[in-house]
Order: C-alpha cells, then sequence, then structure tokens
C-alpha cells in the first residue's frame, strides 16, 4: 500500500533560537504501599523542530511515563517541560499521542473517526476535504465508509495516525505504536510514517523497545535505563537516509548501540 520514498536528510536544519521541546531536569515520584516509588529522576533533553528522536529502554524504565508528562497528561514531581518556551501544565491540541492501542471509536466509520477531532478545532467547511486528504495520505481512501471491526490492524493505526495529523500537532507523541504488529505491517508503517514526516516535518518523540526500529526511525536515539529512569546515552543516527537494515553499516550501528543498553 505504501510508495517508495526517499529520504535525504539525517539531522533537520533550524535556525530557531527556543527548542521545540525542552525537558529539564525532570523527575515523577508516584506513592507506594511502602513510600514512594521513583519511576523518572532528573531527565533533560532539548528537541529541535522537526527532529524525529527514539526513546529506547526496557519496559519500566519510564519512558511512556515521561511521554505523558510531555503531553500533560500528568505533572512532572520536579522540573520543567516546555514546548516553544511555553510551560506544559495540562493537555493541549499542540500535542497529540499515538498509543499501541489505536483507540478508535467502533461504532464510528473510518472517514468519521478521522474527522471526530477536527470538528472542534477548524471550520465546518474545511472538515470534509481535510479527512479526504489524510485518508489519502494514509492510502485509505477506499476504506473511508468501513468500521474499525472491519479493517486490519495495521489499518487501524493508519486511521489513529491520520486522526492526530489532521489535527495539525506541533509535537506528535508516538509510544510503541506499531509494536503489536506483525513484521511485514510494522515495516510499512515505519515507512509511512517516515515518508510523511519528510513531507510534512513533524516534530516527533517515538517511544521503543526495538533497537533496530529506532536505528530505522531516528535522528537522535535516547537510551534510557531503570530504577530510576533516567537518560543513560545520546546517540545521533548518523546513517544516511533510506536506511537498509541490510547494510555492513547498519548492523555496526546496531552492534555499537547494543552496547550502550
Amino acid at each position: 500500500m505504501n510508495k517508495p520514498f526517499q529520504l535525504i536528510r539525517s539531522r533537520p536544519a533550524t535556525t530557531e533560537q527556543q527548542p521545540a521541546l525542552s525537558i529539564c531536569k525532570v523527575s515523577k515520584i508516584f506513592p507506594a504501599d511502602n513510600g514512594f516509588l521513583n519511576v523518572l529522576d532528573n531527565v533533560s533533553f532539548d528537541m529541535t523542530s522537526g527532529e524525529l528522536i527514539c526513546l529506547l529502554g526496557p519496559s519500566g524504565c519510564g519512558k511512556t511515563t515521561l511521554l505523558k508528562l510531555i503531553a500533560g497528561f500528568m505533572k512532572p514531581s520536579a522540573g520543567n517541560i516546555r514546548i516553544h518556551n511555553r510551560t506544559v501544565s495540562r493537555p493541549g491540541p499542540d500535542r497529540c499521542v499515538v498509543f499501541q492501542e489505536d483507540a478508535l471509536f467502533p461504532w464510528l466509520t473510518v472517514s468519521e473517526n478521522i474527522a471526530f477531532g477536527a470538528k472542534g478545532l477548524m471550520p465546518k467547511s474545511r472538515v470534509v476535504p481535510e479527512v479526504r486528504r489524510h485518508l489519502e495520505m494514509v492510502g485509505l481512501t477506499a476504506f473511508k465508509d468501513y468500521l474499525p471491526k472491519e479493517i486490519s490492524g495495521g489499518m487501524k493505526q493508519r486511521v489513529a495516525l491520520a486522526r492526530v495529523l489532521i489535527l495539525q500537532p506541533q509535537l506528535l507523541l508516538m509510544d510503541e505504536p506499531f509494536g503489536a504488529l506483525d513484521a511485514q505491517t510494522r515495516e510499512d508503517m515505519q515507512n509511512l510514517l517516515l515518508s510523511l514526516w519528510e513531507k510534512f516535518s513533524h516534530t516527533i518523540v517515538f517511544v521503543t523497545h526495538d533497537l533496530v526500529e529506532a536505528i530505522t526511525l531516528a535522528d537522535r536515539i535516547l537510551v534510557m535505563g531503570t530504577n530510576p529512569g533516567r537518560i543513560e546515552s545520546e546517540i545521533p543516527v548518523t546513517l544516511p537516509r533510506p536506511r537498509k537494515k541490510e547494510s555492513d553499516a547498519f548492523h555496526h550501528f546496531f552492534r555499537n548501540l547494543r552496547s550502550h543498553m
């Protein structure tokens, strides 16, 4: 369903003075039966506009918690999160999240799911053409009147992606969105995401525990450790795009990345 794409950039070019996203000394502590659970400790990093970073690490290292803090679903116990120099204090339309579970409304068609959030953010006259445009972008025009139960898991994730992209967020947050898909569909979705990213220059934080996925997607990989969660390594991915998983350079980078885990 995907068309071949050509990416030539390895890092986004930007002249902006303020980071698109700034995480400064963020910690998160939850109450627990025996006192407190320190999930994140002193996490800091910046992102430029149009950058795609992967948060990489094992289950329990706080990747999803950090994503929820950026989304504004919860507040940090310490530290500060800023998007284009504005402090994050609550959820907002400038940030959209794509989860591993597609979370589509089962009673709405593909088109209606994509249109759902857009109806309150743009004039009614724009909704239908924007839905049509986003259906075409994710290759689902022929399935616009299908219900979620009538389409595959990969198609559901395409709908979920279109549903957030139509909102034109400044920051796209993705929490292992392709983790439940089979290998071929997962690769197709990675290619689709990269082609859309190249076209629209979204700023993307992508959570994964898969090293190959991180190398395939990222401009930069932030490797997280556990107990508590913190950034252990920051690794720029200098491989040219499109990245060939079978190449010697990819395998060399994989071995180097694995040594940081």
